[in-house]
C-alpha cells in the first residue's frame, strides 16, 4: 500500500501499519517508495550532511528511535511527577532510568561504504561467529556472521546489502541468551532473505534473554538500500546473516561492529 510520507522527511520514522507476519512482527510500507514533496526541504542538502556519504534511505529519520518514544515518555513523566512531588533526591534514580531509556533507543545516522560487493554489518555489537554452516531460510550451505547486540548498543536493524527482499518468514521460539549458538535456531526470530543480483543473502533478527520484541518493516517485493532501516529489536539481541560460500569475511571474532559502516564480509 503507498502511504504518502512527506512527513518521513520531516524527522519522522520510516513505521507504517501493515500488513502482519504474526502478532509480534508487523510489516510496514518500504522507505523506498518515500518522495520529498515539492514544498520540503531535503535535509541532506543542509551543512550538517553535506560532504557526508549518507545513503538516502540511511537518514533522515528520528535520531530516538519512534519505536522508544512510548517507554521514554513514560520514564519522563514518572521523573517529573516524582521530581515535582518528592524533590530532586527522590526523583533521581528515575531520572537515571530515562537516560538509559534515551541511550537505548538513540539511533544515530550512520556513513555508508559505498565499495562494490561489500556487505555491512545489520547491527552494531560484537561479532560471535563466523562458521560455514547451513542456511535454513534459504535451503544452502553459507557463511554465518553473527552479531550480538547487548543492551548498550544501537538496536536499530539496517539493510546490510543493496537488493529485493524474496521471502520474510518469522518464527515462535524461545528466549535464551542470545550469545549462545543454541539461539540462532531455537529463539524468536524473523528471516529476511535478499537476492543481491542473483546472490542470495539472508538476515535474520533473532529475540534474546531480554529482548522479546522484534519488528521488521520489510516485506516481499521491497528494493532495499544498503544501510536501509528496515527494523528494531527492543532490549538485546542478535543478528545473522547467511552469506553464499566464497564469501570473504573482513570481521574476527570478538571485533565490535557498527551497523552500515563496518564491513563484514565481501562477496
Amino acid at each position: 500500500m503507498a502511504l504518502q510520507c512527506g512527513r518521513y522527511w520531516r524527522g519522522a520514522a520510516d513505521l507504517s501499519i501493515g500488513e502482519k507476519v504474526s502478532p509480534r512482527v508487523a510489516h510496514c510500507y518500504n522507505a523506498a517508495t518515500s518522495r520529498i514533496g515539492p514544498t520540503q526541504a531535503n535535509p541532506l542538502t543542509q551543512p550538517f550532511y553535506q560532504g557526508r556519504e549518507f545513503n538516502r534511505m540511511n537518514y533522515p529519520h528520528p535520531i530516538i528511535a519512534r519505536e522508544g518514544w512510548p517507554f521514554l515518555g513514560i520514564a519522563v513523566a514518572v521523573a517529573l511527577v516524582v521530581h515535582f512531588m518528592a524533590g530532586v533526591l527522590w526523583a533521581a534514580p528515575f531520572w537515571v532510568i530515562a537516560l538509559f531509556v534515551l541511550q537505548f533507543f538513540r539511533d544515530p545516522p550512520r556513513q555508508v561504504p559505498q565499495q562494490a560487493g561489500a556487505v555491512l554489518s545489520p547491527a552494531d555489537g560484537r561479532i560471535v561467529a563466523i562458521e560455514t554452516t547451513q542456511d535454513p531460510y534459504a535451503g544452502r550451505e553459507a557463511l554465518k556472521i553473527s552479531v550480538f547486540m547487548n543492551v548498550f548498543n544501537v538496536h536499530s536493524n539496517r539493510a546490510p546489502v543493496d537488493g529485493t527482499v524474496t521471502k520474510v518468514e518469522y518464527f515462535p521460539g524461545r528466549f535464551f541468551n542470545a550469545d549462545l549458538d543454541k539461539a540462532s535456531l531455537e529463539n524468536e526470530r524473523n528471516a529476511l532473505v535478499i537476492d543481491v543480483g542473483g546472490q542470495i543473502v539472508t538476515s535474520v533478527q533473532v529475540a534474546g534473554l531480554i529482548a522479546r520484541r522484534i519488528l521488521c518493516y520489510a516485506k516481499v517485493g521491497d528494493m532495499l538500500s544498503r544501510g536501509q532501516r528496515y527494523g528494531f529489536i527492543r532490549f538485546g539481541s542478535r543478528v545473522d546473516v547467511y552469506l553464499p560460500l566464497g564469501s570473504r569475511p573482513r570481521v574476527t571474532i570478538g571485533e565490535k561492529v557498527s551497523a552500515t559502516s563496518t564491513i563484514l564480509a565481501e562477496l
